[in-house]
């Protein structure tokens, strides 16, 4: 959950910062402009005509004033220029606010019912209740001010109208001291330079908030506008092709290699591609490994599939940064306008489910979109959908499997293992649903409520089958590797006072590419007296590193080492060895995926192992169903209904694989 956040938080920001661009660019267009209205106006006429047409739009206002200094001594200002004009040659007193503003300061107000310098009847259709905007400026010489009013009940101005009054003031005052007639030559250079600094500074603006800072490249919202723009261009018949690329392991660099080098990789993908295009064709760099071409025109699909493979193959050749050979490759999708999306977001999305095909194929792939991968892409945004609709409707509970001591034939333990409910009908295992989890950032989420569904069942579960009874659940690399969450974890379980019942399993592979685990994690699990248990033991390449390196209290040995092991003398000799092995260390051994009587029975006669799991005990079944169970254990516990009157898919894969998912989560 923190990670998501995280990602949430970082999002956010970047939005933020995108639209602060954006804003200094419009800012900096709208000043273009009204200096041009300024500058527009020859000899003596008056230059704000143009520049209350350009400006009053801009702050949803109605009507605009400015007053200068008559040079009275009572500080009365004279209006030379309004809208409406009527206003024009009337008075106005002097005062603390007039001051402020004549000193150099930008104030707004929702209303004036109190200010001393306000006639005091309605003054050409003004009135005291309009919201102001007050924005000094320097007129022929004076100090002056220009008042910017909204309607009567209208909302008041937001702090982006303050700050591009602030700029409007410094440049309408220079450009209104060059149209005097006796305008010097000083004041002309000056304004010519704040001319230019403007409108450099405006290319700058537009240009950062139009590319990514790294590669240079046309960044998420500028490829859409440039897709969008080459799509509207397009006469009947006439196509382009969109190619979605990933690249693939590229937060393996980054942790290998550093953050440094991860970049130094990005810029170097890009020039890769970019000379592989034509000058017509569009690069963007969408998001961190993300990248978008856009191939246009487009005459035969053929002619596209050339380019994405020229591309392909140069992602496939080293790179060679900071003296280190650095290998990557790219996924690509492809798809084509108008035949798979008459707008940039349609045609991006399907690009990119062509590119998780490819990934999910061959990494280096390339994939095209088609009708098929379509429909799987609408199945796949159902499925997320009802996901996060099953999260937040309880509609997620687990399942309960035992484990057995196969001597004294009694429950010593159950494993929860994740189950979606989706109606009365119908439970979903694991295997439909856990990897799109772990997609959406969803694992901690399906975690806490596996873990509330133990907690509240803990009082029947203890009446039932008594309080030394430890459960345990399996958690995925992801979130091993994530130190908060970790955290969040053991204070929840803590929290039960029963901290001991609890066993947490990681596959051998979630444990040796988290480098945290063993320096925090492990130690935490073992102060707040948490079991730790290996999944899958046997089939990593790393088992006896990780017996090395981790105090674990089991092993699970893997149900591809127990099935037949009745009939496999070598699979017979390697339980030995594991068996040896985690006498020496003081651990305990679960056998998995006891699932024939003859399995149980070499066990039982030719092992010194104790506990097993698997369909020939116990099939999965859900808390309310266990409960009602009466167990016992004279006979396998073959055909036990596992959900009354529901229908579990896939239920024997799912459980057989539930870690494997968890690990490739």
């Amino acid at each position: 959950m923190e990670g998501s956040e995280e990602l949430r938080e970082t999002i956010v920001a970047m939005r933020r910062e995108l639209d602060a661009l954006r804003t200094e660019a419009t800012h900096a267009n709208i000043l273009l402009q009204a200096l041009d209205a300024v500058l527009s106006v020859d000899g003596d006429a008056d230059p704000f005509v143009n520049v209350f047409t350009a400006l009053l739009p801009v702050f949803d206002a109605t009507h605009a004033v400015v007053l200068v200094e008559d040079g009275s001594d009572d500080g009365q200002l004279l209006c030379i220029a309004a809208s409406p004009d009527s206003l024009i040659g009337s008075h106005w007193r002097g005062g603390r606010t007039f001051s402020k503003v004549l000193s150099g300061r930008v104030i707004t107000t929702v209303a004036n019912a109190d200010w001393e310098e306000w006639p005091e009847q309605h003054v050409a259709g003004l009135t005291r209740g309009q919201p102001t905007l007050y924005i000094p400026l320097a007129v022929r010489g004076r100090r002056g001010l220009l008042m910017i009013l909204r309607d009567l009940g209208a909302a008041g101005f937001d702090r982006s109208h303050v700050t591009l009054a602030r700029k409007f003031s410094l440049l309408a005052s220079h450009a209104l001291a060059a149209k005097r007639a006796s305008q010097t030559e000083a004041e002309s250079h000056r304004l010519k330079h704040l001319t230019d600094q403007l409108r450099a500074s405006q290319e700058a603006l537009t240009y950062r908030a139009n590319h990514d800072q790294l590669t240079g490249l046309p960044n998420r919202s500028h490829a859409q506008e440039l897709v969008s723009e080459a799509m509207a261009r397009k006469q009947s018949g006439e196509k382009l092709a969109l190619a979605f690329i990933d690249l693939d392991d590229f937060k393996r660099v980054n942790d290998l290699y550093g953050h440094a080098a991860g970049d130094a990789l990005l810029k170097g993908v890009a020039e890769r591609i970019r000379g592989q295009l034509r000058r017509s064709d569009m690069l963007a760099r969408i998001s961190g490994d993300e990248f978008v071409i856009m191939l246009d025109p487009v005459q035969q699909r053929s002619d596209t599939a050339m380019v994405v493979e020229r591309v392909r193959h140069q992602l496939q050749q080293p790179f060679t940064i900071e003296g280190v050979q650095v290998k990557t490759s790219g996924s690509m999708g492809v798809a084509f306008y108008p035949m798979h999306g008459t707008d940039y977001e349609t045609l991006r999305r399907h690009a990119d489910t062509a590119m998780y095909r490819a990934k999910s194929s061959t990494k280096g792939s390339i994939a095209y979109f088609n009708e098929k991968l379509g429909r799987e892409a609408q199945e796949r945004l159902s499925l997320e959908y009802r996901l996060r609709k099953a999260i937040t409707g309880n509609q997620i509970t687990c399942a309960l499997q035992q484990k057995v001591d196969m001597h004294r034939q009694r429950v010593v333990g159950f494993e929860a293992l994740v189950r979606w409910m989706e109606g009365p009908e119908l439970v979903h295992p694991p295997g439909v649903f856990l990897q799109l989890a772990s997609e959406l950032g969803l694992l901690d989420n399906l975690t806490d409520i596996v873990l509330d569904t133990i907690i509240r069942a803990l009082p029947e579960m203890d009446r039932q089958f008594g309080n030394a009874i430890t459960y345990s659940f399996n958690l995925s690399p992801s979130q091993t590797s994530r130190l908060p969450f970790m955290q969040h974890l053991v204070r929840r379980i803590v929290a039960t006072g029963r901290p001991r019942n609890f066993i947490l399993e990681f596959t051998e592979d979630a444990i040796v590419a988290t480098g945290p685990f063993q320096s925090r994690v492990l130690p935490l699990l073992k102060e707040a007296d948490i079991g730790v248990s290996i999944d899958d033991f046997g089939k990593g390449y790393s088992s006896l590193a990780v017996l090395a390196d981790v105090t674990a209290d089991e092993l699970k040995v893997d149900r591809s080492l127990i099935t037949g092991i009745h009939d496999r003398p070598r699979s017979q000799v390697i339980l030995r060895a594991i068996e040896s092995l985690s006498t020496a260390l003081g651990v305990s051994v679960v056998a998995e995926g006891v699932e024939a009587l003859a399995e149980k029975e070499y066990l039982q006669r030719s092992s010194n192992i104790q506990i097993g799991q698997g369909f020939h005990f116990h099939r999965p079944q859900l808390i309310p169903d266990l409960l009602r169970h009466d167990w016992t254990f004279d006979a396998p516990q073959q055909g036990i209904p596992r959900v009354a009157g529901a229908r579990i898919t896939g239920a024997h894969a799912a459980d057989s694989h539930a870690a494997r998912a968890f690990r490739q989560a």
